[in-house]
């Protein structure tokens, strides 16, 4: 949270006209995946020139930097503004526009009530007046409807990448990023080679786990050795044994048998906590891309290493404990 402090004389006041100096507070989000810093300093001089115009005394300016619009409790810029409300700290709370307030609905509606209880007006620089009820629930319902029609166009184009044997994520263990342009100039996503180094790695540790080394004594064996992991730390088990129902780990990773596997999990909000969740999709939802060229371990290492994860993972008896 930065803060501003006026020097100004603040004054009570309703949360109607423009007359007289009112006591106002500023606040200013940006998320990194669709702004940048610089976002923040535009909404803090026009939230600046606003106030002046209007005759108010700005003083406080609370920021969020890089976090989304559709968290809550996560945001400390917004939480700060909230207990000043509830201090009774400020008459008017302004931002740039509602989004930046919040993306969320059931939020929007939540900081409009806690303000108006408190006898606090919101006012967006972009309305240029203060914000009602209805107005803020027809906004943040257009602005939550942006918010999932961008995520439906971001996952459906990362299928339409896995499809076509491109790589929709990040850059796994045992592999670069090969670097090709379209006819326009454009850098093809997703493109990936072999890193021959690390492969010698990944097909080591399928034959040591086939033989019968535990995910724990592998990656012992690899510091040992002094193996750079993953982004280059030290190996720990857990990147080696993953999950298996998730994909996860070097264990389980289907590329390193030529296939792109996209959109095992799906992830939902939980209300009560802001953490998001992730749950397993069904098989069907499931999109393969067919990548030959990016095979690491044979399919007998493969199906060896899955036979054993099979063995492993049945319960014991009464009579082998």
């Amino acid at each position: 949270m930065t803060s501003f402090r006026s020097t100004l004389p603040a004054s009570p006041c309703d949360s109607g006209g423009t007359t007289e100096l009112k006591r106002t507070a500023l606040y200013a989000r940006y998320s990194t995946d669709q702004q940048n810093p610089a976002s923040i300093e535009t909404q803090i001089d026009l939230g600046k020139e606003f106030a002046a115009k209007q005759g108010w005394s700005l003083l406080d300016i609370f920021i969020d930097a890089g976090i989304s619009g559709a968290s809550y409790e996560t945001r400390p810029g917004l939480q700060s503004a909230l207990s000043g409300a509830r201090r009774g700290a400020y008459d008017i709370l302004l931002c740039l526009t509602l989004d930046r307030l919040s993306r969320d609905l059931e939020h929007s509606a939540r900081i409009l009530k806690l303000l108006q209880f408190h006898d606090i007006a919101l006012w967006t620089v972009h309305g240029g007046s203060a914000v009602s009820s209805m107005e803020l629930g027809l906004r943040a319902v257009l602005s939550q409807e942006v918010l999932e029609q961008v995520r439906y166009r971001t996952r459906e184009g990362m299928k339409s990448v896995a499809k076509n044997g491109r790589v929709p994520g990040g850059l796994c263990y045992g592999y670069r990023v090969r670097r090709e342009y379209d006819e326009t100039g454009s850098p093809v996503r997703g493109l990936r080679s072999i890193d021959e180094e690390e492969a010698k790695t990944i097909v080591w540790i399928f034959q040591r786990f086939v033989d019968g080394a535990s995910p724990n004594e592998i990656a012992a064996e690899l510091n040992h050795l002094g193996t750079p992991g993953p982004r280059g730390n030290i190996w720990q088990a857990t990147a080696i044994r993953g999950h298996r129902n998730r994909g996860t780990g070097i264990l389980n990773n289907e590329m390193y048998v030529g296939r792109i596997i996209f959109n095992r999990q799906a992830y939902r909000k939980n209300p009560s906590t802001e953490r998001r969740v992730s749950r397993i999709n069904d098989s069907e939802s499931l999109i393969v891309g067919e990548v030959p060229a990016l095979r690491i371990v044979t399919d007998d290492l493969w199906q060896r290493a899955k036979n054993r994860q099979r063995k492993l993972s049945k319960p014991k008896t009464a009579a082998a404990r």
